[in-house]
Order: structure tokens, then C-alpha cells, then sequence
């Protein structure tokens, strides 16, 4: 079998090639970049390995003047080349081996070793197949990627799954990161090593979890033109199924078995799912949705009740947003829509108090907050299009910024300046009229004008004092 490559691609190849002319080295396109060409989706992560040794490729290519060439990682004999603007990797076959308990970070690493053992210390058979780049030919060294792609099917590069997963913990996301992207099935006996070893997730450093969440996540946000599942939903079907989500999200312990009721046909689990599943595939609104019903067990199990789950679950959708790795900045913006998911629920809030929540939130994350509405109420089982909230939220901001309406102190035609100016006042007053004038141009947007605006912060100061 072979893949054919682009135009852009040959050119790249054959600026490689002359790094390898006059050497018995041959070099291999691997990993992704040769599964995707097989599936036919666009591929990423131009990486080549071969025999070469580092430093002999560092010397080879500065004297062929290559934009950029360097050892970036010397224990994995990694070298980074820039070729006409491309970043690629260059890796010396190489084998490993790892400490007890799932870390990472290879314990020892043996450099210049044969293409066989090189496909053996890799995760995913899928993910060890090497293209020739001198012929397009792909070598299958396990013998086992060219029917597991033919079959859409994970199993692991070595015969015993056991071993790949236990030695790698993060390679239990990286499991349900491809088969969410792939659209692949795992294979029964990996699933269940990964289950066994499940519990070896608390061993990969936060950073990379957050990395591969980000990629499970956002799998329908991949170039994949084939695509046919609901691939937000399966991700957190297999993260459940894998006994990974719970290592992830404590607070999800008993989410199987509650949340049926008049309003939701499913358990929270189930529902959960769906939610993540319906939302767009934008990184904030996918974390909302899986965490919008965080608090349910903890609320239910005091209670008896779900009332405060929004509220309750604001903290918590904070606290694991940063435990799994994210920054504050999208830990906070998650954390505040699972706090509003419950906002106005039943519709009865006048278009005036859904004007102020709008401009308090700002356009983004009500828009969001929109989606995350409309995805919650479809996926209770027991609802279906229009959402009558939604609709009408988004009637609302719609005509709000039609009407223009200043969203922000900067976005009002008065200064502080200008009220000290015409009041003779100074300290905190100042700051409170402004807000207070922000809110009246909320239901006033016309009134916008300087002259208005200190008419208006008169009557707000006589009202201060």
C-alpha cells in the first residue's frame, strides 16, 4: 500500500531527502500524519523518524542551511527542523521503558534501535505504520495498524494491551481521544486493561490531561468530512464506560442512578451526555455542559432535591476546571454559565431584568449561555424544538444590539471627567453614577448622549447623597 502525497508535500520531502543522501539511513513519515493520509482526513504533526542520529541530522541539516535545526529533546533523540515554514520532528528509533505506576516520562530511553522495536514502544497500532518518503510505500512493522485501519478498530502496538497501557496513564485519554476523532471502536480487550489501570490517571500531570480533554472534547471540531457519530456524547460515554470520569469529576460518583423525574426521561449521566453532545464545539460551552450538573449527587444526597445545583455547582465546576489544568480565565468563564444555566428557567422574567442579566454577562457569554439552554432542555428527553427561553433570550440580545447598547463603562458617551466637571464632586460617587448610568442606558440606549447622560447623573448624585 502506499499514500500519495501533495504537491507541497514533495517539496518538503525532497528538501528531508537530501538531509539522508549518501547515508544507508531511510526515512519514515509516522504516526498520525500516515494514519489520517489511510482514513482520509487532513492530517497534522509532520513527524519522520529512521536510524539517523540526532546530531548527525543537526550537522546535516545547518549545512544544507535549513531555516531552523536543533535537538529539542536529547533523552528521546528528538530533533526539530522548520522546512518552508513547516515544523517537523525527527525522532531516532528508539525504545522504553517506564516506572511502575503510569507515569509519562520514560524511565530510561535506549536511542538507536531497529524500526520493529520502534513500532512496539508506540500506544496504538493505528499509530505505528511508517510511510517511506522515498516511495510513498507504508510498512505495517506490527502487523497489525493496516487491519485495525480497515476495520476502524483501536488495539494497542504490542500484542499484550496490558503492557501499553500500564505503562502510560495518559495513554487512557489518548484512547478516547481517538476513537472520538477517528470515529474507531476500541477493542474489547483494551477496553478493559484500561479499566484496570484507570485509576493510574491521578499520575499524569495536569497540563496533559487538560490537553487531551481539550482534544476529546472538541473531536467534532476536527476536519473529518465522514464524520457520522454525535461525538460529544460518546465522549463522555466512554470516559464513564473506561471508569475515567470519575477520577476526573469525583463529584459525578451515583451520577448513573439519579436525575429521572418529571423534567429529565434520563439520569444525569445520560443527560449529561446529550448536553455535551448538542452545544457547538466551542472549548467554554463543552466544559458548561459537562459540568452544568456537577452538584446534582452532592445536592441530592442532602436534600433529597436538585434546587441549588446551579449555584452549588459554580464552585465545583471552578475547582475541577483548575484541577484538571485549565487556566483561571476558562475555569471562571465555565464556572459562571453553570452557575446561570438555571437563569429565568420557567420564562417569566421581564424582557427588562433579561436586558440587565444580558448586559452584565456581556453578548459572548449570554450567546452561550443561549446554546447551553437550548442543549440542556433538549437533552432532558422530554423536550423538543423551539426552546420558548432560548428563543426568546436570543430575541432580546438581538435587540439590544440593534439598538446599540453600551455594554461596558467605555462604551458610554460620558466620562468621570465630565461629571466632576459639571458637579464638583470627586471620590467614590463618581464610579457608583457611571454604573448607575450604564444600567439606565440598558433600558434607555437612545439616551446615550452626553447631554443626556449629565442630566441623568444629576438626579443619580441628589439620590447618592
Amino acid at each position: 500500500m502506499k499514500i500519495k502525497f501533495t504537491e507541497r508535500e514533495n517539496r518538503i520531502i525532497n528538501s528531508i531527502l537530501t538531509v539522508f543522501r549518501d547515508s544507508r539511513s531511510v526515512p519514515y513519515l509516522v504516526g498520525g500524519y500516515v494514519r489520517n493520509k489511510l482514513i482520509g482526513i487532513t492530517p497534522k504533526d509532520f513527524d519522520i523518524a529512521s536510524s539517523m542520529l540526532p546530531h548527525e541530522i543537526v550537522e546535516r541539516g545547518k549545512a544544507l542551511g535549513f531555516e531552523y535545526c536543533d535537538i529539542v529533546n536529547e533523552k528521546l533523540g528528538t530533533v526539530l527542523l522548520i522546512i518552508d515554514g513547516e515544523k517537523i520532528e525527527h525522532t531516532t528509533f528508539r525504545k522504553e521503558s517506564y516506572p511502575a505506576g503510569g507515569s509519562h516520562e520514560p524511565s530510561k530511553v535506549t536511542i538507536g534501535v531497529s524500526m520493529q522495536e520502534d513500532a512496539m514502544r508506540r500506544d496504538f497500532s493505528v499509530n505505528a505504520l511508517y510511510a517511506d518518503l522515498r516511495t510513498g510505500e507504508v510498512l505495517d512493522p506490527t502487523g497489525r495498524g493496516l487491519e485495525d485501519i480497515r476495520l476502524k478498530r483501536l488495539r494497542s502496538a504490542t500484542e499484550d494491551p496490558e503492557v501499553m497501557i500500564k505503562d502510560d496513564a495518559l495513554r487512557l485519554l489518548r484512547l478516547v481521544r481517538f476513537a472520538c476523532q477517528l470515529e474507531f471502536d476500541i477493542d474489547s480487550e483494551l477496553a478493559n486493561k484500561a479499566r484496570i489501570y484507570s485509576s493510574q490517571l491521578t499520575s499524569v500531570s495536569k497540563e496533559r490531561i487538560a490537553k487531551e480533554m481539550d482534544g476529546i472534547l472538541l473531536a467534532d471540531a476536527d476536519d473529518n468530512e465522514k464524520r457520522t457519530h454525535n461525538n460529544g456524547s460518546r465522549a463522555v460515554v466512554l470516559l464513564e464506560n473506561l471508569g475515567l470520569m470519575r477520577i476526573l469529576i469525583p463529584e459525578f460518583e451515583d451520577y448513573r442512578h439519579i436525575g429521572y423525574g418529571t423534567y429529565h426521561k434520563y439520569s444525569v449521566y445520560i443527560h449529561t451526555a446529550h448536553v455535551v453532545g448538542n452545544v457547538p464545539a466551542d472549548k467554554v460551552l463543552k466544559y458548561a455542559a459537562l459540568l452544568h450538573d456537577v452538584a446534582k449527587p452532592m445536592i441530592w444526597r442532602t436534600t433529597g432535591t436538585m434546587h441549588g445545583h446551579d449555584i452549588a455547582g459554580e464552585e465545583i465546576a471552578y475547582s475541577r476546571m483548575l484541577a484538571m489544568g485549565h487556566a483561571k480565565k476558562l475555569s471562571r468563564e465555565v464556572a459562571i454559565l453553570v452557575r446561570e444555566h438555571m437563569y429565568d428557567l420557567r420564562g417569566d422574567a421581564k424582557e427588562n431584568k433579561i436586558r440587565k442579566k444580558i448586559q452584565t454577562l456581556g453578548y459572548e457569554t449570554f450567546e452561550r449561555l443561549i446554546e447551553l439552554r437550548r442543549a440542556d432542555f433538549l437533552g432532558s428527553g422530554r423536550e423538543k424544538e423551539p426552546v420558548r427561553t432560548a428563543d426568546k433570550f436570543t430575541r432580546v440580545m438581538d435587540q439590544m444590539k440593534d439598538q446599540k447598547v453600551p455594554m461596558q463603562l467605555s462604551e458610554l458617551n460620558i466620562r468621570g471627567s465630565d461629571i466632576i466637571k459639571a458637579y464638583n464632586i470627586r471620590g467614590r460617587m463618581i464610579g457608583e453614577a457611571l454604573d448607575r448610568l450604564l444600567s439606565y442606558c440598558c433600558m434607555h440606549p437612545l439616551k446615550n448622549t452626553k447631554e443626556n447622560l449629565l442630566r441623568e447623573a444629576g438626579n443619580i448624585l441628589r439620590n447618592l447623597n
